[in-house]
């Protein structure tokens, strides 16, 4: 008798629409890290002293949270081109 593994369901991304320093952005944690991505392009990480000065304002849809994802990882031609094969 041979135990199949089950699939692990994989966690979500997650955004929320937020004001940072008075600005809009959308904060958004991609691989176990917190990003900001504000309006006009700009990317940074969050950081502890910018906390007092964010108020978040909702949680975006799926389909937002899953384009900053893959904004963060360069692109869909990025990760097209660079997917890893899965060997068994």
């Amino acid at each position: 008798m041979h135990t199949v593994p089950q699939p692990q369901p994989q966690a979500q991304p997650k955004a929320f629409r937020c004001t940072i320093y008075d600005e809009p952005a959308t904060l958004g944690k991609v691989d176990e890290v917190l990003y900001v991505f504000y309006d006009d392009g700009r990317v940074v990480t969050f950081e502890v002293p910018m906390a007092p000065w964010t108020t978040i304002l909702g949680e975006v849809g799926l389909l937002e949270a899953a384009r900053l994802a893959d904004r963060r990882h360069g692109g869909a031609a990025a990760i097209c081109t660079s997917r890893q094969m899965e060997v068994a």
